[in-house]
């Protein structure tokens, strides 16, 4: 379902970094100094998943 509105690019690259800071910030402080943190090959399967989420995010915000 595509938006009828546009968002200049420079909003949705400012957006992109917003949400992204806000993604790393959250991961810091769920997951740092938890059980995850302690288990290597899981910590590092949740970092993945979470860069690719913020990569999922930002494309749709492109595509608006």
């Amino acid at each position: 379902m595509q938006n009828s509105f546009q968002i200049p690019p420079e909003q949705s690259e400012a957006a992109v970094r917003e949400i992204e800071a806000a993604i790393d910030s959250w991961f810091v402080e769920t997951m740092h100094h938890s059980p995850v943190s302690r288990a290597t090959d899981i910590f590092n399967h949740v970092r993945v998943a979470v860069d690719v989420l913020k990569a999922r995010l930002a494309a749709l915000l492109q595509e608006q």
